[in-house]
């Protein structure tokens, strides 16, 4: 298989990043597709569409068949020239023959290479709905590596949290033992700071878990005490090529080439013979000897009948042919569809990024002048904890769209085609 060099290659590299600490969406990518059973499907895939053209090769090929055959006959032709003066002839009742018919295309009007081709076209067009699983599978792994990214940011965000919520508790518990605060806002505190290990323990699991998938799709050794690097914003590409428009592209043309199939197989077909025997009688049946003989010739086969369904089979093909122009400007028109909602949200995702950087700026500031307050008693424990959730929800916002805009620009070359 001319493919399968590459794929060990991809095999080895997957292996070995198995040995590596940062991981990247690439690397990632590249892994699971040499793991797809669909990488494998689309090469088989080809070689056997390969196999059945060397096959319809075949064709121009002598085509040779070996025959035998010994029968016995209730009554033969008798000849009784004895009124002549010579003796009768009689063709024995039991006759044999056994030898090798050879037949030798000489001209078909190019039927043989219309069935090749179509063939091999077949074959692509198998392979092709292979790269429409890997596409399918690429999108996959993006959509667990941002999830992976984003469970990695809260909990970063969490293990802050946690922190400052035990400085706090530690000032609380001072005052409290000091007798200028009161014992609820040190049990607030304590509950927060629960809860919070609370989401940090989820939070770990839906990482480990997350990590797992990936593991399992990209046949890796991946763990959480990996580092997952974000992609790079990714350049903008012009459009490329769908495997769904390759996929329509082949079975049009598969189409086509059935049409012609279709009139060329109705043509005349020229072809030489020679049939070669052993047993008795020969062609000179009043012999009655075993002896070798035979018949060479060109013959003319014409199957006149096949114009009776022509028609409707080209008829049938233009229906075929323009359903698949149909599927493809379904596509089409989804795909644009699509394309114009990802431009939309990708500048709705940069503007929320920046916006959210001025919010965390200020939820940090107010949670900031929060901890003064409660330190110096003039709010409540509650209340920190209120300002506390408000600047880590923002700071989890900030990583939430940064995180999006970066996947959803290599989502969308995804649906461009690239």
């Amino acid at each position: 298989m001319n493919r399968l060099p590459s794929t060990l290659l991809l095999l080895l590299a997957a292996h070995a990043l198995s040995a590596q600490s940062t991981i990247t969406l690439e690397q990632v990518r590249l892994a699971a597709l040499a793991h797809a059973p669909a990488t494998m499907d689309k090469q088989l895939q080809l070689d056997a569409g390969g196999l059945r053209a060397k096959n319809v090769n075949n064709a121009w090929l002598p085509q040779v068949k070996a025959v035998a055959q010994g029968t016995y006959q209730s009554e033969v032709t008798e000849f009784d020239l004895s009124a002549l003066g010579f003796p009768a002839i009689t063709i024995s009742p039991d006759q044999y023959h056994a030898g090798l018919e050879v037949q030798q295309t000489l001209y078909e009007f190019g039927a043989t290479k219309a069935r090749h081709d179509l063939t091999l076209t077949q074959a692509q067009a198998q392979a092709a709905q292979s790269d429409v699983d890997l596409l399918n599978l690429t999108q996959r792994i993006d959509q667990l590596y941002a999830n992976l990214l984003l469970q990695q940011a809260n909990l970063k965000i969490l293990h802050s949290r946690a922190g400052d919520i035990q400085a706090r508790l530690d000032q609380v518990s001072s005052a409290v033992r000091n007798g200028v605060s009161l014992r609820s806002n040190e049990e607030v505190l304590k509950a927060e700071a629960l809860a919070t290990q609370q989401q940090i323990v989820t939070t770990q699991t839906a990482i480990a878990q997350t990590v797992g998938a990936l593991s399992t799709w990209a046949g890796l050794s991946l763990d959480t005490t990996m580092t997952f690097a974000l992609p790079q914003t990714p350049a903008p590409m012009g459009m490329g090529t769908r495997p769904e428009l390759r996929a329509f592209q082949l079975q049009k043309a598969g189409s086509d080439l059935q049409a012609k199939l279709v009139k060329k197989a109705n043509l005349p077909h020229l072809a030489a013979f020679g049939n070669g025997y052993y047993g008795r009688p020969g062609f000179n049946f009043l012999n009655n000897d075993f002896r070798p003989y035979g018949i060479v010739g060109v013959g003319l086969n014409w199957n006149i009948a096949g114009y009776y369904t022509q028609g409707r089979q080209l008829k049938e093909n233009e229906i075929q042919q323009k359903l698949i122009d149909d599927r493809k400007r379904l596509f089409e028109m989804q795909q644009a569809a699509d394309l114009d909602k990802e431009e939309k949200e990708i500048t709705k995702l940069d503007r929320l990024a920046e916006l959210d950087s001025a919010i965390v700026e200020s939820k940090t500031f107010v949670r900031k002048s929060a901890a003064s307050q409660l330190e110096n008693g003039v709010i409540t424990a509650q209340d920190y904890v209120t300002y506390q959730n408000a600047q880590d929800q923002a700071k989890l916002n900030l990583e939430l769209h940064r995180i999006q805009a970066v996947m959803a620009r290599i989502d969308h070359q995804l649906t461009q085609g690239n």
